[in-house]
């Protein structure tokens, strides 16, 4: 109890001693430099420095029931990250049919143009998808900090009713069990074909 209360008097009178030297303004751009560092979680898990960012999401085809459209989700990693971006899981989140994708025909590649950048070696894509609508891709290596990457998934068909469909991303940093970072979601509209 007396350590405490010692503690606590020697946090008020060095407080006192910063207030008084001007020193408080080095102190608080100190601690704002920690609060922003990424730091490791325990037992190999990890988080962003900075969070990367869902910058675009597209598909080539918006006619309802078209076979092997593909659906583009761009996100870029900042410099600042800290962390490399090990994988990602891209959830449907509304829509009235539940969108299915072939596995074996999506990828990912380098940059956010619908042509193309270099590809990206990926370990797996998968998920319980289309019973609860997340595809998780996992990236081999992960993709660093400063890159933008496009993560290309082929729907099996696209949904035969026309309307909204939301998909919502989440980024995981490099460590087993890391914590993964929503980045938000995007909505594709679909309308029927002629």
């Amino acid at each position: 109890m007396f350590k405490k209360i010692i503690a606590k008097l020697s946090l008020q009178s060095m407080t006192a001693r910063l207030l008084s030297t001007g020193s408080l303004v080095l102190l608080s751009s100190s601690l704002l430099a920690l609060s922003a560092a990424a730091f490791p979680l325990g037992n190999g898990r990890t988080t962003f420095e900075r969070a990367p960012r869902l910058i675009r999401a597209a598909t080539n085809s918006r006619q309802t029931g078209m076979p092997r459209a593909t659906y583009h989700f761009t996100i870029s990693v900042p410099e600042n990250a800290g962390e490399p971006m090990q994988a990602v899981t891209i959830s449907q989140r509304q829509g009235i049919d539940a969108i299915a994708f072939k596995t074996d025909k999506s990828r990912a590649f380098e940059g956010d143009s619908f042509a193309g950048g270099p590809e990206i070696p990926l370990a797996s894509i998968g998920g319980s998808q289309p019973t609860d609508g997340d595809t998780t891709v996992v990236f081999d290596p992960p993709v660093p900090p400063g890159k933008t990457v496009t993560v290309a998934l082929q729907a099996k068909r696209n949904p035969n009713l026309a309307g909204i469909y939301l998909f919502g991303v989440t980024a995981y940093p490099v460590g087993e069990g890391s914590p993964g970072l929503y980045l938000g979601s995007r909505r594709f509209t679909f309308i029927r074909g002629n």
